[in-house]
């Protein structure tokens, strides 16, 4: 029973050294993919907005044809700063807890 322990043992030794390793390799593949697949998540995060406001795809749209490109350039600055200050507020907001 003694060599049947000590196997056991050095079994489970070997299986919690095996999962640590493939848990880090895990995080490295992981990390990297959060990195490429950000853009992806975004696209989808847009494609929900407009689903679920079809109004403002249709304004986007509308002022995007009718503004020159020195304005279209302009308001996509000033939209980019607004959303940069509404992101950086939010992050400084406590979470509510529900």
């Amino acid at each position: 029973m003694n060599a049947r322990m000590k196997f056991l043992r050095r079994q489970r030794e070997f299986l919690v050294s095996q999962a640590a390793a493939q848990r880090s390799e895990v995080a490295y593949v992981a990390s990297h993919l959060q990195k490429n697949l950000r853009l992806l998540d975004m696209g989808f995060a847009i494609v929900h907005a407009v689903r679920v406001h079809p109004v403002l795809a249709v304004t986007s749209a509308t002022l995007l044809l009718r503004a020159g490109r020195g304005k279209l350039l302009f308001w996509a600055s000033q939209l980019f700063t607004a959303w940069e200050l509404y992101e950086t507020a939010r992050k400084q907001w406590p979470r509510r807890q529900a």
